[in-house]
């Protein structure tokens, strides 16, 4: 009896130190299959039971956004315990990220779902005045019919009944009336019964729909308060990171020439079997309206050297040639929204799924560099020729990405003809940066003078 106290004592105690969350225990095990519960419950249901699951459901899904609201909560800005390290940096910067992205998630879910349940109250609108209606109109029936039965049976059956009859056959005849007038409305009286069940029902459910509503609404709008907050916090250590990215990009993919591994991915071609034509301007990559810059050259915006443009967009916009030429590289070893920081897949290093293309304009030969594609619809391979316009690929989230955008550099390689910059290139074994390097801006056209030099793409489309 000692032990069984003793037992019982220390499982209330395990419990009183769990958080508060992890103290509900539901009947249902809704983490197994959130999806299924969802379509459930932000629908109609025609039972008791399985309201009173939804609304259970309703409470597990306010606990799990709570919990994810205090994990964004606790992320730590502070730049001191970090500073210098980028390999904690890297793995702090990636750990915050996953959990913005969940809440971000469950931001667009929960707009999903109050437009959905917001249907589903306004056909229950309907679907209940319908009912009353029905319901009207067999009571009305029923009670028509009683009275013509009771004219019938040439009495108030109730009144008389209740008074007592005249004698026996007088009450034989009374009852003789209730009984037809119950058998002749019994399936009239049962459908009026199943009505207004089904009016309730379709009540509680209505109030308990609106009820998820407004939790979500609620929901949400604390989800942006916080997802926010994050956001800056998150600035925060990625400018410091960016602040000390150079250095490791230069160290990473100056160590070493094109692997074997990707030397199929450059162009082994005959350049003077082509014939190039030559771009008179420049066309945006991206189409306007559909992107936005999110950096650009030289500087981060909370600094840290950044040595091209940004274009931010969603994962699945269109990435188009900005001049005519020809494809010297093109790869896409990279999961298309597998990017964080410190994933080096890639060539050159981190760049995830990548295309370079030397082409010429009013006279003067440029490389172009796009990188963190998406690996769905890459469309170019080495060696293809493609036209100014055409589309090449698309914007993902690959390699040493912290969010989709494609990241784009631009090579001034001067008056060396096409022929020539295709076989620097493979005979180089695809130096991306033309030997510029990747941590200064001493070799920007401006400040070094001659080719090849960085370009600043905005020079070229804004």
């Amino acid at each position: 009896m000692i032990r069984k106290f003793w037992i019982v004592t220390l499982a209330v105690c395990i419990a009183c130190l769990l958080p508060k969350s992890a103290r509900v225990v539901y009947a249902e095990d809704f983490a197994s299959d959130p999806e299924y519960y969802d379509q459930i419950c932000k629908q109609y249901n025609k039972d008791d039971e399985t309201t009173a699951m939804c609304r259970r459901y309703r409470e597990w899904l306010s606990s799990q956004s709570k919990d994810l609201q205090d994990q964004i909560n606790s992320i730590d800005a502070s730049i001191e315990r970090l500073q210098g390290n980028i390999d904690a940096l890297q793995a702090e910067i990636n750990k915050n990220q996953k959990l913005i992205n969940q809440l971000e998630e469950q931001i667009q879910k929960n707009e999903e779902a109050i437009l959905q349940i917001q249907g589903v109250i306004e056909q229950l609108d309907l679907d209940i005045a319908q009912t009353e209606a029905d319901i009207e109109k067999r009571d009305k029936q029923i009670k028509d019919r009683m009275v013509s039965e009771q004219v019938s049976i040439g009495t108030n059956a109730y009144v008389e009944f209740i008074m007592g009859a005249k004698d026996l056959l007088d009450m034989v005849r009374i009852v003789d009336g209730i009984a037809r007038i119950t058998e002749n409305d019994q399936d009239e009286i049962k459908a009026l019964e199943e009505d207004k069940a089904k009016l309730d029902q379709q009540k509680n459910e209505q109030e308990r729909l609106k009820e998820d509503q407004e939790q979500t609404k609620r929901e949400n709008e604390e989800n942006r308060a916080v997802a926010l907050k994050a956001q800056e916090a998150q600035l925060a250590l990625q400018a410091e990171y960016f602040r000390h990215e150079a250095d490791l990009l230069e160290q990473m993919r100056s160590a070493a020439n094109a692997q074997d591994a990707i030397a199929s991915k450059i162009a082994s071609v005959d350049a003077a079997n082509y014939d190039f034509p030559v771009s008179d301007g420049w066309l945006m990559p991206i189409s306007p309206g559909s992107f936005w810059f999110s950096a650009g050259t030289w500087y981060y915006p909370g600094g840290g050297l950044h040595l091209g443009r940004d274009f931010a967009a969603s994962i699945g916009t269109p990435v188009y040639a900005p001049i005519g030429g020809v494809i010297v590289y093109a790869n896409n070893p990279a999961p298309t929204n597998g990017g964080y920081l410190g994933n080096w897949v890639g060539w050159p290093y981190g760049g995830g799924n990548t295309i370079h293309m030397v082409g010429n304009v009013n006279g003067t030969t440029y490389a172009v560099t796009f990188m963190h594609l998406a690996r769905e619809n890459f469309l170019v391979s080495a060696g293809q020729a493609v036209a100014q316009g055409q589309q090449i690929a698309m914007v993902g989230n690959a390699g040493n990405s912290t969010g989709a955008h494609c990241h784009i550099e631009v090579f001034n390689l001067g008056d060396m003809s096409i022929q020539d910059a295709v076989a620097r290139f493979a005979n180089s074994g695809a130096d991306f940066a033309w030997g510029t390097g990747w941590n200064t801006t001493a070799t920007s056209c401006d400040v070094r003078g001659y080719a090849p030099c960085r370009e600043r793409p905005e020079n070229f489309f804004g």
